[in-house]
């Protein structure tokens, strides 16, 4: 609905989704506008990523891709020369917006594990939910995009000028720093994959009042309400970051100790699942040597619990429910 509506608005310029950086940078360099402000000119280069997957358009991790991408977070100047086809261009103030959609998994096979300490993942606020909405598929859905909605979108967009910040935002900032940047006494993440995106919070609490005050009105003024919201919408980011890692980061052995306590639990008609049905599942799923020591972690870990061993041929008997005593005394 986004890019939807952002389609409609005049001058304004969206990326393709399947591009590369050269491309990319192509698209940014005729994404240019030019604005007048008190009488003075003023031309800059803006385009809007919109992808409900960023699977298309980042499908694989290239480092040009990422590199150039963080490039263009802070408005620098940006020039490209290639001896090939004689390009030269050079663009004095490039800015780029995206907003991707991906599931965790997907992300975190993507990314390579030194993605996390470059510069690109630094400058991103993930955001993530793990909620299930459940609702009527067929009932009337509601209007969102309305005239008032529309008509706000073509004033942000033809909004210009330069933010001022007031005094009381500025010692909102200053006692928010003295207090180690800690939001309702909650710290700052301490997730070894954010340990760049931390040193950037700063900029991003800036980027995100600017977001506040546009959101409210035309003044370009950053109070200290702004200030407020911004670090709301912060906080409940950050809240849930760390989730992301949990959600996307199951490994091979992870992935297939979920199935064989499935599988346990589907069998077990209560006597528990016997080690060899067990075994004979987990083969299709992790190489023989891994098996015993999968099951191993399973029972340390308390997902599988042995109800018993069977005195004739000492075969271990589980189950996902925890023993009761005579169960234990078979033993």
């Amino acid at each position: 609905m986004a890019k939807r509506l952002a389609m409609t608005l005049p001058n304004f310029h969206i990326a393709p989704i399947s591009i590369t950086f050269a491309a990319l940078a192509d698209a940014l360099c005729e994404a240019e506008r030019h604005v007048v402000i008190a009488g003075e000119t003023h031309s800059f280069n803006s385009l809007f990523i919109c992808a409900e997957e960023m699977g298309a358009f980042i499908h694989k991790y290239d480092n040009e891709m990422i590199d150039g991408m963080a490039a263009f977070y802070d408005p620098d100047p940006y020039a490209q020369r290639r001896r090939t086809n004689d390009i030269k261009f050079e663009i004095l103030s490039p800015q780029i917006n995206m907003v991707a959609g991906v599931t965790p998994q997907n992300l975190l096979h993507v990314l390579p594990e030194r993605a996390w300490g470059q510069g690109f993942m630094s400058r991103v606020i993930m955001v993530f939910s793990a909620e299930r909405i459940v609702g009527d598929d067929f009932a009337p859905q509601p209007t969102v995009a309305t005239a008032d909605l529309e008509h706000d979108l073509a004033v942000i967009n033809n909004l210009y000028g330069r933010f001022h910040v007031t005094e009381e935002y500025r010692d909102c900032i200053n006692l928010w720093r003295a207090a180690d940047e800690s939001i309702d006494g909650a710290p700052a993440p301490d997730h070894p994959k954010l340990t760049h995106y931390v040193t950037r919070r700063r900029v991003h609490l800036y980027k995100l009042s600017m977001v506040a005050s546009i959101d409210r009105g035309n003044s370009l003024a950053i109070t200290r309400e702004y200030f407020n919201t911004a670090l709301g919408w912060l906080a409940e980011a950050e809240h849930l970051m760390p989730d992301i890692f949990k959600a996307g980061g199951s490994s091979i052995d992870g992935a297939a100790m979920d199935e064989i306590r499935h599988y346990v639990t589907a069998a077990d008609h209560g006597n528990g699942v016997s080690e060899q049905k067990i075994i004979y599942f987990a083969q299709k799923l992790i190489p023989l040597h891994s098996i015993l020591s999968v099951i191993n972690v399973l029972e340390k870990s308390g997902q599988l619990h042995c109800l018993g061993i069977d005195r004739k041929t000492q075969i271990k008997y589980y189950s996902t429910r925890a023993p009761s005593p005579p169960e234990q005394q078979l033993q």
